[in-house]
């Protein structure tokens, strides 16, 4: 269960007012990854925004068939604003490297808070 530190620990969510931070804390999935689980898929057309609590995720992206590393994912990062903002798939897969925890806010209520707090 997401807390209003939880979600105050991520810079873009940091500033924002006590309303906001406890509708992202009661509404986004809380997700524990193990090592080698997904928080999302390469090509995944479900939107969301993600935010890392804890933990360190690997992007990984299929080229020609071979797996490549594209980078790193630590705690306070986020992807999938662009799937978000744009309506694209995700370009590549985000895996756990080690057990992490990742916060999932649905497009919903992302446009929410946006409208709530524009800054």
């Amino acid at each position: 269960m997401l807390t209003i530190e939880d979600v105050r620990s991520v810079p873009l969510f940091s500033s924002l007012a006590t309303p906001e931070l406890e509708r992202l804390a009661n509404t986004s999935a809380d997700l524990h990854l193990a090592t080698g689980e997904y928080a999302a898929h390469e090509g995944g057309e479900e939107r969301a925004l993600f935010a890392i609590l804890s933990g360190k995720l690997e992007v990984v992206r299929m080229f020609d068939g071979i797996e490549r590393t594209l980078g790193w994912r630590v705690p306070g990062a986020i992807f999938g604003e662009l799937p978000v903002a744009i309506g694209t798939p995700l370009y590549g897969g985000y895996r756990a490297s080690e057990p992490s925890r990742v916060m999932r806010v649905e497009v919903r209520e992302y446009y929410a808070i946006a409208a709530a707090s524009p800054e």
